[in-house]
Parts: structure tokens; sequence; C-alpha cells
């Protein structure tokens, strides 16, 4: 499933770990013992490739392929660089490094690994000051803020049945269900306890239980089934209000903001100053542009619609 993933990387995997064809075998007269990083792990032939050069080769792989590969894909990742080491020493045989369409793609390769590291260095090279990080922060507010909110979820028959092995009442129609919700809401206004409301009516599991508490929802959260519509409403009316009836996948939702804050920055500075960094290389980016006065033909460059395509329109 997974050796597929890093074949864009294969033209340079060897590069990358040094490894040679042609490397001498070790002496077998003078046995020494080895560190456990020394260890050969794989043999083709002559040549002989340490768990430390595979270690390093884990380590130049794209983050998210690592664990599979460091643990239960460790025997596919053997099997890639044996089969890509006897692949490529085949392809030198043939000379295909010299065809111009295997080169192009050996140099898309080699300036997209070079550009990578290129703005790596750069975003460690760029400090990020206090005033800096607070201006990143309030700048972005809205993707920060965090609400802590209690609902109470009147389910019907359309709504998304996320127990599916256990058994509920008689689930009420849509009519019915926003009625019943509607109601709710308009106790609710009238002065009634919405923790002990959602404790009697509400069919959310998930927090029925606890008077409807949600806890802490931040933007974007995909915890509780917070749908977008309901994030709006979250994230609009005022701390303290309850909002209008609802309707969502889970059913007809009432709910109410205790408290909307931003985290102060001290507790999100990593973050904030790993997104500061990249735009900063961002800006450093357009800036380069310019220095090369880098100029792009639009009109080449603009995406027009096949002849046939056009003709289907017509």
């Amino acid at each position: 499933m997974h050796s597929y993933l890093v074949r864009p990387f294969n033209l340079l995997l060897f590069g990358w770990l040094g490894f040679a064809w042609s490397a001498p075998a070790q002496s077998q007269t003078e046995p020494k013992t080895l560190a456990p990083e020394e260890r050969v792990v794989i043999s083709i032939g002559d040549l002989k490739i340490t768990a430390k050069e595979v270690d390093k080769f884990l380590e130049g792989l794209p983050p998210q392929y690592r664990p599979f590969y460091s643990s239960t894909g460790k025997m596919q990742l053997a099997d890639l660089i044996v089969n890509n080491k006897l692949l490529a020493r085949e392809a030198e045989k043939r000379h295909l490094q010299e065809r111009e369409d295997v080169q192009i793609r050996i140099n898309i390769a080699r300036e997209s690994i070079l550009s990578e590291a290129a703005r790596s260095e750069l975003e460690k090279e760029l400090n990020v000051t206090d005033q800096e990080a607070q201006k990143y922060l309030d700048d972005h507010l809205a993707q920060y803020e965090e609400a802590r909110v209690r609902r109470i979820v009147i389910r019907s028959t359309s709504s998304l049945n996320l127990e599916p092995g256990k058994q509920v009442e008689k689930l009420l129609s849509d009519e019915e269900a926003r009625a019943k919700a509607d109601e709710i809401r308009q106790k609710l206004l009238a002065g009634a306890d919405f923790e002990e409301m959602a404790a009697k009516f509400s069919n959310d599991s998930l927090s029925s239980g606890r008077g409807g508490d949600l806890g802490i929802i931040k933007r974007g959260t995909k915890a509780h089934i917070i749908v977008p519509p309901l994030e709006e409403v979250i994230f609009s009316i005022k701390p303290g209000t309850l909002s209008d009836v609802i309707q969502t996948p889970l059913g007809y939702e009432i709910v109410k903001v205790e408290e909307r804050r931003t985290p102060p920055l001290a507790n999100i500075r990593k973050e904030i100053d790993t997104l500061a960094r990249k735009q900063k290389s961002e800006e450093l980016l357009k800036e380069m542009r310019q220095r090369y006065a880098v100029k792009i033909d639009e009109v080449y460059f603009t995406p027009h619609p096949r002849a046939g395509s056009a003709a289907k329109n017509r």
C-alpha cells in the first residue's frame, strides 16, 4: 500500500544516503566488534548498507511516511531500498540517465529537495520578536478564538445516528423535534436552568450527562460534530446568550455560549512563531522575485478551455 507513496523521492534515494554500488566489502580477516548503528543490515553484492545509513534515509523521508516505515513497514523499507538500488543499477547499464526525460525528472527532484532545504534554513534564521508574535496573533485572532459552550440536541428521524448499535426511544418527526426544541428554548428564555434542561431533554449522549457542557471549543474543531453553521453561531453570539434553534446533522440544537476568549500569547507562542516565520519567509521570497526581476507570461499560464470542450458547450 505504502510502497508507491515514495516514488517521487526515489530518484535521489541513494544519493541522499551516499550509497555506492562499488563500495568494497568489509575485510573478513580482522573481525571487530561493531557498534549497533554500524551493523550491516542490507547486502547487495559488494555493497554493504548499515543501520545508520538506513536511519539517515528514514530521517530524510517526508514526516508523514516515517511512522509507517520505522515500524510496521520496516520490511517494506528494505524491499524499497533493494529494488531501487537494483533498478538504478539497471538504468545505469542502459545509460538511461542520459535520456532527456530522465534528466528532466532528476532535475525536478533535485530542485524540489534543494528548495525545501533552503526554505527550512531560511525559516530557522528568521527571528520573531515579541512585538511581531503579538501582531501575528492580533491579525489572526479569529483563528485562535475559543468558546465554552453548552448545548441541547433534539434528534429527529432525519438526524445522523452516531451510535447505530444503541437502542433509542422512538424518534420524533422533523416537525415534532423542531417544535420541542422551540418549546425548550422558550422555557430557557423564561429562566429555566440550561443544565437541568440539557440533562432532562437533550439526546446528545456526549454532553447531556454534563448539563450539555462541551467544554472549550476551538474554531475548526472536529470534536462533538461542530458543523460550520453551528460554529458560526457559537463565535458570533454574545457570551451568556442563547442561540436560535439550529438544524444540524445531529438534530435540532440550542447552544449557550458561556465564555469566549483568546488564549494568551505565551500559551501558543511556539505555534505563532512557526507561522510567523513562514509568513516572513514568504515575504522574503517576494523580495527575491523582485530582486531577480521575475516575469511570468500570464497569457501562456492562464488555463484555456480545450477545443473539444468549447465545441460541446456550443
